[in-house]
């Protein structure tokens, strides 16, 4: 993402055009035509990142409920609204959020501020550093020596460089106690030679607005993310997501993105 985009609000920006795509007022109208740019290229999107929201609510229930955890640590969070993991979780769960954005993050604090039965906070922090959150005075006061976390990178992938996500992935590691995890959403696709014809002008796109979009194959993510292992679930299609209902999509929907459609997740876990 270009350095460009956090501080100039002129510029847009992925996480506001993703909450244009939600259909949330939080987002500027240099974001709504980008928006819509990107919507005459892939008309399906709003569709697209309902899903992805969609995921990360069942994200939170898996990770409290499920696997017990009590702090989810969520990087590159965009905006709290429209059902986002803290609004999803068990009362008393810790939920830390962070963004790059800076525009972002004061119209997230906003937003939580308005809410006064969620333990939740919010930092201005790039996902590719995850150490400076760790760092945070406020942020160590409120886990204390609590160190058996959930990690989430939701949607974030393909935004950060080989380099970016394999320095996160061992800062995470060595300051993680054993038993944490990490939710991982991995972009992915064959070799560009190989993208549809939409994919490709979404990269161009991107690239236009001074953002470079990462597609990887899965294998790379785990050796990017080593020492994190995946877990026996392995990766699973963003489009057989639990459950996720594929009548929201149309065969013209998956067959413009690939049949990997909005990626894979999966968890991965420090023994």
């Amino acid at each position: 993402m270009a350095q460009e985009s956090i501080i100039d609000a002129s510029k847009p920006s992925p996480g506001r055009m993703y909450d244009y795509f939600l259909g949330g007022h939080h987002n500027f109208e240099v974001d709504r035509k980008a928006g819509d740019q990107l919507l005459s290229l892939l008309p399906f999107v709003s569709k697209f990142v309902r899903m992805q929201r969609w995921t990360l609510q069942d994200l939170a229930t898996i990770l409290t409920v499920e696997r017990g955890y009590d702090v989810i640590i969520d990087y590159a969070s965009g905006l709290p609204t429209a059902d986002n993991i803290h609004t999803k979780v068990p009362p008393g769960t810790t939920v830390i959020y962070s963004d790059y954005d800076s525009v972002i993050v004061e119209y997230a604090k906003e937003i939580l501020g308005k809410e006064n039965n969620h333990k939740v906070n919010y930092f201005h922090v790039d996902a590719g550093r995850p150490e400076d959150l760790l760092n945070q005075p406020d942020v160590q006061q409120t886990l204390g020596d609590r160190r058996k976390v959930a990690f989430v990178y939701w949607g974030v992938s393909g935004f950060l460089s080989d380099e970016a996500l394999s320095h996160a992935a061992q800062v995470l590691y060595e300051w993680a106690a054993p038993g944490s995890c990490l939710a991982f959403n991995a972009h992915v696709g064959a070799d560009t030679e190989h993208f549809t014809p939409a994919v490709q002008q979404t990269v161009a796109l991107y690239k236009a607005m001074g953002t470079t979009l990462y597609i990887r194959k899965p294998d790379d993510y785990l050796r990017i993310l080593k020492p994190w292992e995946l877990d026996s679930q392995g990766w699973v299609p963003l489009l057989k997501w639990h459950g996720f209902d594929q009548s929201e999509l149309g065969q013209e929907d998956e067959s413009a993105f690939g049949p990997l459609g909005g990626g894979l997740g999966g968890f991965f876990v420090k023994p």
